[in-house]
């Protein structure tokens, strides 16, 4: 699936002469980022514009450098600022970050253009990340995509939310993380179904004795797990 990826940039104007306008499409990606709810972002520059194969605008943080890139895609109640703390663990290790604003239908299609995205930038391998509907998406997203992603993460995930996790696990071969709060009632059903109708070779199932949900999954423990599957997901499946 080939899918586009667009970024604002800037250019210098001779010295004297007033700036060029900016053409309709350059105008309505710097709107996108000009509009971004993102309160967590202190350097304005580190936000970009996805452009998803229906030519829709989302935006997006980006940071880190490295030859392994993350998506992160937040909760349904939710920005981009939630993967904060997250984002810093992973650019930490040496790796980019891309949390994308997921809040529209196209969320999917999104993803896929932020897997691109992550690609275009230089990343050699590339992970899926999400939290709730996040998860639900990261699963059928990461399932539609040639080459495949390297692997995914699905924290609190519905089976049903915007998209169809079950038919995406179906298919989907990488490895994957499936997890939920064991005291989350049927988000942790929704985990032990997908993991069941998982096909993936490597998959872990986990259940923390926990009633937190989504990102609040994410303690110390959590944070060791996704980082150690970043640096080696077979291993970290296994």
């Amino acid at each position: 699936m080939a899918l586009a990826t667009m970024v604002i940039g800037t250019s210098a104007c001779g010295e004297g002469r007033p700036a060029s306008p900016l053409d309709p499409a350059a105008a309505a990606r710097q709107r996108v980022i000009d509009d971004a709810d993102a309160p967590c972002v202190s350097d304005r520059g580190q936000l970009v514009a996805i452009e998803n194969a229906k030519h829709d605008l989302t935006a997006a943080w980006q940071t880190g450098q490295g030859d392994t890139g993350v998506v992160l895609l937040h909760q349904a109640d939710a920005g981009l600022c939630q993967w904060s703390t997250f984002a810093a663990l992973v650019t930490g290790k040496g790796h980019r970050a891309l949390s994308v604003d997921v809040d529209s239908r196209d969320a999917v299609e999104f993803a896929q253009a932020a897997v691109a995205h992550l690609r275009a930038a230089g990343a050699k391998r590339v992970f899926v990340v999400g939290a709730s509907r996040g998860g639900t998406i990261a699963l059928a997203a990461s399932a539609g995509l040639t080459p495949p992603v390297d692997g995914v993460v699905s924290l609190s995930a519905p089976t049903v939310y915007d998209a169809d996790a079950r038919a995406a696990v179906a298919t989907l071969a990488v490895p994957v993380i499936i997890a939920a709060g064991a005291n989350e009632a049927r988000f942790a059903d929704a985990a032990r179904e997908l993991h069941g109708l998982s096909v993936s070779a490597h998959k872990k199932l986990v259940l923390p004795a926990s009633h937190y949900h989504g990102v609040g999954l994410l303690d110390d423990a959590m944070n060791a797990l996704l980082l150690a599957f970043l640096a080696d997901p077979v291993a970290a499946t296994a």
